[in-house]
């Protein structure tokens, strides 16, 4: 298996090149991307790949190097089994730029949470060291978690402004959808999959699929929004059981991770 991708596994990003990749079955190593401690050698492997820019998720099959979950799952339409993801698809651009601007603002709310309650940073300190080392590493969770912010311009002041953005989207995407299961057609497609995985940053899906400590949890959720858009948060529910399950399942090489998110135990 010469396939590998890197990502941080609760992030809404790595989860949507994940499931694209394993809607077409195509067989890859899982790698947990260590956020700090791991910059040096994610910036060595975009370098030998010829990217200008080290970011996961990044997925490495031989000379081909894709560090773009769009790309990524462009990449798995073009060359996986299965239905077609309709990645193709002439609105699919504006659609996923839309869906892009909402999870931005969800990362920046993730992260001013996670800064702002001790425990998430104990926690997310937890996944990267025994208990008895926990309150050593808790401030490099914190600048973890401000150096993510730094990478990717997350305004972390800007709290009502974020959910504002994420609510005029999530609304777009009520009404896009209507009473239909799917976006597009009559079967499940890419944008169903960038759809729910927005989501995870209004309220995180279950345990089963993408593993969240309590504090770090809380901070992934928005109760307002979630209450609100209720109905998509049943409707991600619904996708995630039906088509989630039965995907092939990458190996996992295990990792800890330190920063906005918990994942010691990536599926």
């Amino acid at each position: 298996m010469s396939a590998h991708l890197y990502g941080l596994a609760y992030s809404p990003w790595t989860e949507r090149a994940r499931w694209a990749l394993d809607h077409h079955r195509i067989p890859h190593r899982y790698h947990e991307h260590v956020i700090l401690l791991g910059e040096p050698l994610l910036r060595w492997r975009a370098r030998n790949a010829g990217m200008a820019k080290a970011s996961v998720p990044l997925f490495v099959d031989g000379h081909t190097a894709i560090g773009d979950s769009l790309l990524i799952a462009r990449h798995a339409d073009a060359v996986g089994e299965g239905s077609h993801l309709s990645t193709d698809h002439p609105e699919f651009g504006d659609f996923s730029a839309r869906i892009e601007d909402a999870l931005q603002g969800a990362r920046a709310s993730v992260t001013a949470a996670i800064l702002a309650d001790p425990e998430a940073l104990r926690e997310s300190a937890r996944a990267a060291a025994p208990e008895a080392l926990t309150p050593m590493l808790r401030p490099v969770a914190a600048m973890a978690a401000r150096f993510i912010a730094r990478k990717y311009s997350a305004d972390l002041a800007a709290g009502e402004r974020n959910r504002a953005g994420i609510r005029e989207v999530l609304r777009e995407l009520r009404e896009r959808k209507g009473s239909r299961r799917h976006f597009v057609g009559d079967s499940f497609s890419a944008f169903d999959l960038w759809a729910a995985t927005l989501i995870q940053g209004v309220s995180p899906v279950s345990h089963r699929y993408i593993r969240l400590s309590p504090a770090v949890q809380r901070a992934w959720t928005q109760p307002g929004l979630a209450a609100e858009f209720a109905d998509l948060v049943q409707w991600r529910d619904e996708i995630y059981a039906v088509y989630r399950r039965g995907s092939a399942r990458p190996t996992v090489s295990k990792a800890s991770s330190i920063g906005p998110g918990i994942a010691t135990d990536p599926r």
